[in-house]
């Protein structure tokens, strides 16, 4: 459920982008926030993942630039992405070992 939060801004952007007048202008601002919100709640769950607190960090500066209006958020946006990705939040789930052997 976080990894699709994560993954509303940046379809937002991208949809802003090639189809202008479907999207309004400032909907990527709460759905920036509510994502660098879940992060940062996730994060706090699990303090040692330094790739949560990379992703909550580039959303909360994409959140940053979007209340200023600059061309750059989007691009902080997919960099929250692509940390989750390097974290291995994309991965699928490992099978415990006692599954194997049973």
């Amino acid at each position: 459920m976080i990894l699709v939060m994560t993954l509303v801004a940046p379809a937002l952007d991208l949809l802003a982008l090639v189809q202008p007048g479907v999207v309004g202008p400032n909907l990527g601002l709460p759905a920036a926030g509510v994502a660098a919100a879940a992060l940062l709640g996730i994060w706090a769950r699990y303090p040692r993942t330094s790739w949560l607190l990379a992703a909550s960090l580039a959303g909360l500066a994409s959140l940053a630039l979007r209340f200023v209006g600059a061309d750059i958020a989007p691009a902080l946006s997919l960099l929250a992405l692509v940390a989750l990705g390097i974290g291995g939040a994309f991965g699928s789930a490992e099978p415990e070992p006692a599954v194997w052997l049973a």
